[in-house]
C-alpha cells in the first residue's frame, strides 16, 4: 500500500534572503519527497519566493500586514508592541492564512522565523494543525524586550507543539524565560558537505574578481546589519594591514530589513581607514562555498551573541580556520585553538592579533582547517539533521490523527 504524502507548509514573514532563508532552501532540498509535499507561504513576491520557485517547490502568496513584514529587532526594543499597530489588519491577515491552510488541506505547519510565529502559530491553531516553530533567535534582552519575550514564550507554550531550536544556547534561553522544556528539540542547522571542498583553490574566481591568486584573503560572510560587527572587522583589517600589507579582505552580504544607510557608513569607514584598495564588497552571492575556498581565513564578528552562527560552520566545512567572537551558539560550533580562534566581542585589536598570528602560520591554518572539516562531518551534516526534523514531523502528524 502506497504511503500518503503529507503536506508541510513552511511560512516565512520575509521575502528577502538571509541566513534563515538560505537554510530553508536547504531544508526543502533534503525533504523526503516520497513522504512529504512541501509548500512555502510568503507575504509578497521577492528574492525568497523567486528562489523557492526555481527550486520547484510550490510557492503561495498570502498577504500579511506590513507591521510584521518590516519589523526589526531595533523596533521591538524601542516599541515592544509595534507589530500590533493595526490589530484589525493583522487579524485579517491571520484569517486569510487560516482559510488558506484549510483550503489546501495542510497536514503540518513549519514556522520558519520568529516573526512568522507571531501570526502563523495562531493561524495554525485555529486551523487545528500541528505546529513546529523554528527558533533561530536568542530570547535575550539584547534582542527582545521583556514583554515580547513573555509573549513569544506564551504563544509557544500554548499554541505550538514543538520548538525546534538550532542550538543549545537558543533552547536554554527559551527555557530560562519560562518555555516548556518538554516542547524543545535541539537540532543544529545542517550543511550540505558535498558543496564544500577543502582542497579546492578556485584561483580563477580570484582572477575574475581582480584579485592576485597569491595574496592572502580574509573574508566575512553576513548580511549588512549593524550587529554583525562589520565595523570591528574593518578596524581589525586596518590593524592587520600594518603587519601584513599585502592582505586583502572580502565583505560578502547585502543589506536587508531596510538597513541601506549602514552600507554607506561602512563604505565611508573603509575609505577613512585607508582600506579602499584592499576591501572588496561583493553583495549577496550564491557561490559561498567557492568564496570560502578561496579565502585563507573566515571571520565571524557579531557584536551580540549569535544564536548559532552558520558562517563558522560553513567555514569549517570548507576546511578554513575561523576567527569568531566568543559568545552564543558559536561556542557550540568552533573549538577554540583547534578549529579556530575565539576573541571577545567588539574587540578589533584581539581580532587583528588572531588574524596576524594565523597569517604568519600556514601550518596552523592547515591544521585548523583539517580539524574543522572533521568537526563539520561529525556535527553539521545536512542530511542527518534534516532527517531528525522530518522525524519530528511524522511524530506530530501521527499524534494529531
Amino acid at each position: 500500500m502506497k504511503k500518503r504524502r503529507y503536506k508541510i507548509v513552511f511560512i516565512d514573514h520575509t521575502t528577502k534572503m538571509g541566513g534563515g532563508q538560505v537554510y530553508l532552501l536547504r531544508q526543502l532540498s533534503q525533504l523526503d519527497k516520497d513522504r512529504f509535499k512541501p509548500l512555502v507561504v510568503c507575504p509578497s513576491d521577492g528574492a525568497l519566493p523567486d528562489h523557492v520557485r526555481r527550486s520547484g517547490v510550490d510557492l503561495h502568496i498570502v498577504p500579511i500586514h506590513q507591521s510584521i513584514i518590516n519589523l526589526r529587532k531595533e523596533d521591538l526594543i524601542g516599541n515592544p508592541i509595534s507589530f500590533l499597530i493595526n490589530p484589525f489588519r493583522l487579524a485579517a491577515g491571520i484569517w486569510r492564512l487560516v482559510s488558506w491552510l484549510k483550503r489546501h488541506k495542510i497536514d503540518l505547519v513549519h514556522l520558519n522565523s520568529m516573526k512568522a510565529g507571531f501570526y502563523g502559530s495562531l493561524a495554525a491553531r485555529y486551523a487545528g494543525l500541528p505546529v513546529v516553530w523554528d527558533f533561530k533567535d536568542l530570547l535575550s534582552e539584547d534582542f527582545f524586550p521583556s514583554i515580547n519575550r513573555r509573549l513569544i514564550v506564551g504563544m509557544a507554550n500554548r499554541w505550538v507543539d514543538y520548538v525546534v531550536a538550532n542550538s543549545n544556547a537558543i533552547a536554554e534561553a527559551f527555557i530560562a524565560q519560562g518555555g516548556r522544556k518538554d516542547k524543545v528539540r535541539v537540532i543544529h542547522n545542517g550543511i550540505d558537505l558535498s558543496q564544500f571542498h577543502p582542497d579546492n583553490k578556485p584561483s580563477g574566481l580570484r582572477v575574475s574578481l581582480g584579485l592576485d591568486p597569491e595574496i592572502h584573503l580574509v573574508s566575512i560572510f553576513s548580511r549588512l546589519d549593524r550587529w554583525k560587527g562589520h565595523v570591528y572587522f574593518l578596524q581589525a583589517a586596518a590593524q592587520t594591514r600594518e603587519v601584513h600589507p599585502d592582505v586583502h579582505f572580502l565583505i560578502v552580504g547585502a543589506t536587508t530589513f531596510d538597513n541601506d544607510g549602514y552600507a554607506d557608513e561602512l563604505h565611508t569607514l573603509t575609505h577613512d581607514l585607508g582600506l579602499a584598495d584592499c576591501v572588496h564588497y561583493l553583495g549577496f552571492r550564491e557561490d559561498i562555498a567557492d568564496l570560502m575556498a578561496m579565502s585563507d581565513i573566515v571571520v565571524h564578528a557579531s557584536t551580540l551573541p549569535e544564536p548559532l552562527g552558520l558562517t563558522p560552520m560553513e567555514a569549517q566545512a570548507a576546511g578554513r580556520p575561523v576567527v569568531a567572537v566568543k559568545a552564543g551558539g558559536v561556542l557550540e560550533t568552533v573549538e577554540d585553538g583547534l578549529t579556530g580562534v575565539l576573541v571577545p566581542p567588539k574587540n578589533a585589536s584581539a581580532m587583528a592579533k588572531a588574524l596576524s598570528d594565523l597569517l604568519r602560520s600556514p601550518d596552523k591554518r592547515r591544521q585548523m582547517g583539517i580539524a574543522g572539516r572533521v568537526r563539520a562531518e561529525q556535527l553539521f551534516d545536512l542530511q542527518t539533521n534534516a532527517r531528525r526534523v522530518q522525524d519530528v514531523y511524522l511524530e506530530l502528524i501521527d499524534a494529531h490523527r
